[in-house]
C-alpha cells in the first residue's frame, strides 16, 4: 500500500464515497429510511436519494432515483413514504409551469410508482406529519402580497418574464449563510393525504399566513389540529426574537405559548398524547455573559409555566425525540469530545447516557417498542445508521448496513489532554498516519466557535492529509462545547486570547511526543477556525505555514454579515463600544506576520463576507508577505461542488508540501 492509494489518497475516489445525511422511522417502527448523497454521473454535483435501511441489519435498498435527486424523507401513518424532489410531474401538461423548487411526492408502502402530491410554485422546504391523523404540514415560500398559491404563481411568472431579481426588504434579515432571503417569505400549508389508490390532488390550506423570512422548526400535534412553531418577533433596533406559538390548523388562530425577553425557542416537539411540548431554549448572551442553551418543557394548553427539566445539566442539549408513551425524552449534547444520546425520564428526572463510545449522534428516532435508531459518526467514522436499546447506559451501538459504511482509514485516532496556562484541561483528538514517525503536524482549528471536533467531516477531512503522511491535531479550545458553561465563558468576547493560548498549550504537548516532528508544523482553520488561523499568523511564527479558509480578518466587517445582530451581543454595538471589535481584529497585527499563508474564500459567503479575504490579500501584498489566494467565485461559506472540493484539497496539499515538507511548488493542474 502506497501513501496515496485508496479513497483518501485519490480524491476522485474520495468524492465517490456515499454520504448518509438523514434518517426517518415509520410510525409503527417497521420501516427506516435514510437520505444518501452520491456523486452525479457528470461528477459536477452531489445527488441525494432515499434508501430503505433494514432495522435488523440486512442490506440497504435504494428506493428513489431521478436526475435531480430526492430528500426530506418522512412517513405517513399507513407506511407510505413522503419525499421532496424537483422531478417533472408525468401528469403535467406541456404548458403547465414547472415549480421553482422541489415538490412533495409519495411512494406507496406496498411499492409501485411515486406520484406528486403537492407542487407549490417556490417548492417545499419543510415537511411535518401528524402522528395519528396523518395531516401533512408543509413549509413553503410565498411572495408577500400573494393571497394564495395561484396568485403566487402568477406573480412569480411576471417577475421572471420581466427579468426582475430585485428584492424589497422590510425585515432585518437580508441573507442567511449561503442564500438570499426573499423576495418570498414562509408560510405553513396543511392537507390531508388522499388514499394511496386515489389520483386526487390534495388541496393545500394556508394555516399561518406570512411568518417572515425564516422559521426554526415546527411540529404537528398527533390529531393534526394544531401546529407548534418557532415564530420570529420583531423588536426595536432591528433585533429579532424567536417565540413559541400554537397555530390552529382549522382557523389559523395563533396564540403565544412561550415568550420572554432575552430568550429564544426553537425545534419544538409535541408529546405523543398531545399534552406537552419540549423545545430548545436559548438564552441570549450580553457583553459580559456567554449565551447558554437548555431544554424547555411546558403544557400545550399553556395552563402552567414552562420549566427546565434539566436545571443541573452543564451541557447544551438538543432535543431529538419523545418515547412512544411520552414518559421520556431523548436528546444529544456535546460532551468531552463526543456527542452521546441521553434519555430523560420525565417522572423522576433521571438521565441515562445511552452511548458510551466516542461517537457523535444525531437524527434520533424511537420506535413504539422502545428501540432507538440514530445516525452515528465520529472523527474516524462517517455517518451510519445504528440501533440501540432504551434505558441501557453506555451501550455499544449495533451498526446497520448502509451505503458507503465500510472505510479503511490510513492511520489511527488518539485522545490528547493538555493543561492551559490558567490550569484548564484542554481536550483534543490526534490523527496519526500509518508508518513510523516522527510525522509533520497540522493543527486543524474548528469553526463555530461553539462546536467540537467530535464528528466526521467531508469538507475538512483529516484522513485525506493523514494519507499524505501528516499527523492532524483537532483541538477544542475555549468557546468549544461539551466542557461546561464556564469553558465557553473563558473565551467570551476575547476570541484572540484564551482560544489562542489554549491552542498553543495543546500544540506544545503534542510536539513533545517522539512520533511528532516539531520542526515541521502548520496551522489550518475554517470560519472561526480561519479567524484563529489569522490570529495565529499575527501572534506567533512557530509554524511553517498557515491556511485560513473563510476567516475574519477585519472584525468590523462582521457587521455586514448575516449574523451581525447576534454578533453585537458578544462584542457590543460597534458604533458605541468599538474597543472589543478592534482589540480582537487580526488585521491590526499584520506587521507581525512571518509565516507563509494560503487564504481561501468563496465570493458568495454571507456568514464571513468575502471583503475579509480581499482586505487580507491587500494587506499581505502591501507588506510583501509570502502568500497565495484561492478564490471561488461560485462558492459560499463552504466549498460544496465536487470539482471545487477536489481543488481545495489539492491546493492545500500542494501548499503544505511546499512550505512544510520543502518540496517544489506544484500548482494544481486545473488552476
Amino acid at each position: 500500500m502506497t501513501r496515496f492509494d485508496g479513497p483518501f489518497g485519490d480524491l476522485s475516489r474520495f468524492l465517490e464515497i456515499p454520504r448518509v445525511s438523514g434518517l426517518s422511522l415509520s410510525p409503527d417502527g417497521a420501516a427506516l429510511a435514510a437520505v444518501v448523497q452520491n456523486l452525479s454521473p457528470d461528477r459536477k454535483k452531489f445527488l441525494s436519494s432515499i434508501w430503505r435501511i433494514d432495522p435488523d441489519g440486512g442490506a440497504p435498498v435504494r428506493l428513489t432515483r431521478s436526475a435531480d435527486g430526492e430528500s426530506a424523507a418522512a412517513y405517513l401513518a399507513d407506511g407510505s413514504l413522503l419525499f421532496t424532489a424537483k422531478r417533472p410531474d408525468p401528469q403535467a401538461g406541456k404548458d403547465d409551469p414547472a415549480p421553482d423548487g422541489a415538490g412533495l411526492w409519495t411512494l406507496p408502502a406496498a411499492g409501485g410508482e411515486a406520484r406528486l402530491l403537492a407542487a407549490p410554485p417556490a417548492g417545499v422546504d419543510g415537511v411535518a406529519v401528524a402522528r395519528e391523523a396523518g395531516t401533512v404540514v408543509l413549509r413553503v415560500g410565498v411572495l408577500p402580497q400573494a393571497k394564495d398559491l395561484a396568485e403566487d404563481a402568477r406573480r412569480r411568472k411576471a417577475r421572471k418574464d420581466a427579468d426582475v431579481g430585485a428584492i424589497l426588504h422590510e425585515d432585518p434579515k437580508v441573507r442567511f449563510w449561503d442564500h438570499q432571503l426573499g423576495p418570498d417569505t414562509k408560510r405553513l400549508f396543511a392537507f390531508t393525504p388522499p388514499a394511496p389508490e386515489s389520483a386526487e390532488q390534495p388541496e393545500l390550506t394556508d394555516v399561518s399566513g406570512d411568518i417572515g423570512p425564516a422559521l426554526d422548526g415546527y411540529d404537528v400535534t398527533p390529531d393534526g389540529r394544531a401546529v407548534v412553531a418557532s415564530w420570529e418577533a420583531k423588536l426595536p433596533s432591528g433585533e429579532l426574537r424567536a417565540d413559541l406559538v400554537v397555530i390552529d390548523v382549522a382557523t389559523g388562530e395563533r396564540r403565544t405559548l412561550a415568550s420572554e425577553p432575552g430568550y429564544e425557542y426553537a425545534h419544538p416537539l409535541v408529546s405523543p398524547d398531545g399534552r406537552l411540548v419540549i423545545a430548545h431554549r436559548f438564552r441570549h448572551g450580553d457583553y459580559d455573559r456567554c449565551f447558554s442553551s437548555s431544554l424547555w418543557l411546558l403544557p400545550l394548553d399553556g395552563s402552567e409555566p414552562g420549566r427546565d427539566p434539566l436545571p443541573e445539566l452543564d451541557l447544551w442539549p438538543q432535543v431529538q425525540a419523545w418515547s412512544h408513551d411520552g414518559a421520556a425524552v431523548y436528546f444529544v449534547a456535546d460532551e468531552l469530545g463526543r456527542a452521546p444520546i441521553f434519555q430523560l425520564d420525565l417522572a423522576t428526572g433521571t438521565v441515562t447516557r445511552l452511548t458510551g463510545d466516542h461517537g457523535a449522534y444525531a437524527q434520533v428516532q424511537v420506535a413504539p417498542d422502545g428501540t432507538v435508531y440514530a445516525l452515528r459518526s465520529a472523527v474516524d467514522a462517517p455517518a451510519r445508521p445504528v440501533r440501540l436499546a432504551s434505558g441501557v447506559a453506555d451501550q455499544a451501538p449495533i451498526l446497520l448496513a448502509a451505503p458507503g459504511a465500510e472505510l479503511e482509514l490510513p492511520g489511527r485516532l488518539e485522545n490528547v489532554v493538555a493543561t492551559a496556562a490558567d490550569g484548564q484541561e484542554i481536550h483534543a483528538r490526534l490523527v496519526l498516519p500509518e508508518g513510523e514517525g516522527p510525522a509533520p503536524l497540522l493543527v486543524f482549528i474548528h469553526g463555530g466557535p461553539h462546536s467540537s471536533w467530535n464528528s466526521w467531516t467531508w469538507r475538512w477531512n483529516p484522513w485525506v492529509l493523514a494519507r499524505r503522511g501528516y499527523a492532524v491535531l483537532l483541538p477544542d479550545p475555549a468557546l468549544s462545547t461539551g466542557y461546561g458553561q464556564q469553558f465557553s465563558q473563558r473565551g467570551w468576547g476575547e476570541w484572540g486570547d484564551k482560544p489562542f493560548t489554549d491552542l498553543m498549550a495543546v500544540t506544545d504537548a503534542v510536539v513533545a511526543r517522539p512520533d511528532i516532528d516539531e520542526t515541521r508544523t502548520a496551522a489550518l482553520g475554517g470560519s472561526f477556525g480561519g479567524y484563529m488561523a489569522n490570529w495565529v499568523a499575527t501572534h506567533t511564527d512557530r509554524f511553517k505555514a498557515i491556511v485560513s479558509h473563510a476567516g475574519l480578518w477585519q472584525l468590523e466587517l462582521k457587521a455586514t454579515s448575516d449574523a451581525a445582530l447576534f454578533f453585537r451581543l458578544e462584542f457590543g454595538d460597534i458604533m458605541e463600544r468599538p474597543e472589543r471589535w478592534q482589540r480582537n481584529s487580526p488585521h491590526r497585527h499584520v506587521e507581525n506576520i512571518r509565516t507563509p499563508m494560503l487564504v481561501i474564500h468563496g465570493d458568495k459567503d454571507y456568514r464571513v463576507p468575502v471583503g475579509n479575504a480581499l482586505w487580507q490579500w491587500y494587506d499581505l501584498q502591501r507588506h510583501d508577505l509570502d502568500a497565495k489566494f484561492l478564490y471561488f467565485p461560485d462558492e459560499n461559506h463552504w466549498v460544496l461542488k465536487p470539482q471545487n472540493s477536489a481543488l481545495w484539497y489539492e491546493t492545500v496539499a500542494a501548499f503544505l508540501a511546499h512550505k512544510v515538507l520543502g518540496e517544489p511548488w506544484q500548482q494544481p493542474e486545473l488552476l
